[in-house]
């Protein structure tokens, strides 16, 4: 009989890593408490982002804290109930800052983000939406030249690990997008980047394309796990009889860190909180993501409007949302985007499963050979996930993965 794989977790990573397993002839069930995509993946910003290479704990960075807390249109919020749970992670955050450590995220990142496009067409192609990719790069833009030339070590490092681009000047930037206003006054292009017409959509279609490959969904919440001879052999919810399996792979974002916990693995993860608006009649037209650097929220056109999010909130997974944090993003995009309309909108806020380093967890549990874990991909994983997914294969085959796996092994902290 072919192998039993259950994977939690159906957003993007897990029924991704899901279908690839299918596609390799495991019995796979994929289980969780609402329908593909209905979580995290559902309104992201739909960006591509293979330029990313750079983590989000950088030189200085902390330092700026205390003035984004108190700035209502900063691009940062912690809920002060949350503080003291969260400070061991900022101090990680604040430890993984160094130039060396950087370096090696960079490192990592690039490899895990190269292959990229070779791994997500096909997949596109094959559920029949390759038309949703947008291949029109992505313009990170600035108030001024004195900014861009902030960013130079950023871009510099970018650079250095294979990420095209081209600085783009006020006449440039206009050309590009007529819509942004003159207050902005230089930009960068990516052309590399992409984006999705509809992040949820491509969710929805793997999770098909993964049905009509012989996999399963089930609607349950993994609450435990009960072992066999000291290894991990069932699955309870409460709700139906457990659910057996010979491999499991943990991809529930930030919902995994209980379950890796219950598996033998303690990891930093949060929940980074991030909000937007999908503004269905926005009476400006985008054409590509728009990333506005100093204030760190971005704007991407998709089929159902435009779409303007960022902001990080850490309040952890149970608070309720604060969509202020929402409308203090379209006041801002008012601010650069003088004709855009914001009265239709339709607010969201997601959970970004983040790591102090801005590394995804791939790789096998230290404790149990048939547990596998693919989460922690911040920002990035409509990004990262086919590759995640194809990695995650290899493994649970018994193959050696195309890339080094150790920057990304759960007991790295």
């Amino acid at each position: 009989m072919r192998e039993r794989v259950l994977v939690v977790g159906a957003g993007i990573i897990g029924i991704c890593c899901a279908l690839e397993l299918a596609r390799a002839g495991f019995r796979v069930t994929v289980t969780d408490p609402e329908p593909p995509g209905r979580m995290t993946s559902f309104g992201n910003a739909g960006g591509i982002g293979v330029t990313e290479v750079v983590p989000l704990a950088t030189p200085g960075t902390l330092r700026r804290v205390p003035g984004w807390l108190l700035d209502p249109l900063g691009p940062l919020s912690i809920r002060w109930r949350h503080l003291p749970r969260i400070l061991p992670w900022l101090w990680r955050f604040h430890r993984a800052s160094t130039p060396a450590r950087i370096e090696r995220a960079a490192r990592a990142l690039a490899a895990l983000l190269r292959p990229t496009y070779d791994d997500l067409k096909p997949l596109l192609r094959d559920a029949g939406i390759a038309d949703i990719l947008v291949e029109r790069g992505a313009l990170t833009v600035y108030g001024s030249n004195a900014a861009r030339q902030r960013d130079d070590w950023e871009w510099e490092t970018k650079r250095a690990h294979g990420v095209r681009f081209e600085p783009v000047d006020a006449t440039q930037l206009r050309a590009l997008e007529p819509a942004l206003s003159p207050e902005l006054k230089c930009g960068v292009l990516a052309p590399d980047w992409s984006h999705v017409r509809d992040p949820y959509r491509v969710v929805v279609e793997f999770a098909r394309l993964f049905e009509r490959e012989g996999g399963t969904i089930v609607r349950h919440r993994v609450e435990g796990f009960s072992f066999d001879r000291n290894r991990p052999a069932k699955a309870h919810s409460g709700a139906i009889e457990p659910l057996g399996f010979d491999q499991l792979v943990v991809a529930a974002g930030p919902w995994s860190k209980p379950l890796a916990a219950s598996l033998g693995s303690r990891v930093p993860l949060e929940s980074e909180r991030g909000y937007n608006t999908t503004l269905l009649a926005p009476g400006v037209e985008v054409s590509r993501e728009v990333i506005f650097a100093e204030r760190k929220f971005v704007m991407t056109p998709l089929s159902m409007g435009l779409r303007i999010g960022g902001a990080a909130e850490f309040a952890g997974l149970d608070a309720p949302p604060d969509y202020r944090r929402s409308k203090a993003l379209l006041r801002l995009a008012q601010q650069y985007v003088p004709g855009l309309h914001t009265h239709q909108g339709e607010e969201w806020m997601g959970h970004r499963p983040t790591l102090p380093d801005s590394l995804p967890v791939i790789g096998r549990s230290p404790h149990h050979a048939n547990v596998l874990y693919a989460f922690g991909h911040q920002h990035l994983g409509l990004t990262q996930g086919p590759t995640t997914a194809r990695l995650i294969g290899a493994l649970a085959r018994g193959e050696t993965p195309s890339i080094d796996l150790g920057p990304f092994r759960i007991d790295r902290f």
